[in-house]
């Protein structure tokens, strides 16, 4: 049997089928997580705000209107769980753990699999660098590999900003990297 989209699956699950949710969510799980992760920069905070995304989806089914890919809408409401998750931890004191570089460097694997993810840590190390809107952009557009017009919905800017902002971003990219590492050829 094929693979359903993401919105077939979103209209099963509305139409009554308890199954197609875990769909969604074994394929938009993941990815969650990791862009929450570059908000929070707390594995286990990630995981809180994805499942947090979730539960909204399934409490206000009627919500997604199909106005844009279920991932994007995902993603949108993710980024605005995030946004306030971080401005209740700014009133606590203490400073979230990134468990992204520990978790990297802890599996063991083939010489290729250790070269990968030590290229991802350092990608993903300047990426935290940059500034907030560079840092988001970079991470939707090469990471979760969403369009621009996807992009623009989740930030809430039209499609020529964010066209704007990803090259002023990959340019800021490119100075954090260095130019010796070569890490983005097509940056």
């Amino acid at each position: 049997m094929p693979q359903r989209t993401l919105e077939e699956a979103y209209a099963a699950f509305c139409a009554g089928e308890a199954a197609a949710f875990d769909d969604i969510m074994r394929e938009l799980q993941p990815p969650l997580i990791f862009f929450l992760q570059g908000y929070v920069h707390s594995y286990e905070a990630a995981e809180d705000l994805a499942e947090e995304t979730f539960v909204e989806l399934l409490v206000h089914k009627g919500r997604f209107r199909g106005q844009s890919s279920l991932k994007t809408y995902l993603f949108s409401v993710a980024r605005h769980k995030a946004i306030d998750h971080i401005r209740r931890e700014q009133r606590r004191p203490g400073v979230p753990l990134d468990e992204l570089t520990e978790r990297a460097s802890e599996e063991p694997g083939p010489e290729e699999q250790i070269d990968a993810r030590e290229r991802t840590v350092t990608i993903g190390l300047a990426i935290d660098t940059l500034p907030g809107e560079y840092r988001e952009v970079l991470r939707l557009l090469y990471i979760e590999r969403l369009r621009y017009d996807e992009i623009a919905r989740i930030m809430k800017k039209g499609k020529k900003q964010i066209d704007n902002l990803a090259y002023r971003a990959r340019g800021a990219l490119r100075s954090a990297l260095g130019r010796e590492a070569g890490f983005f050829e097509e940056l």
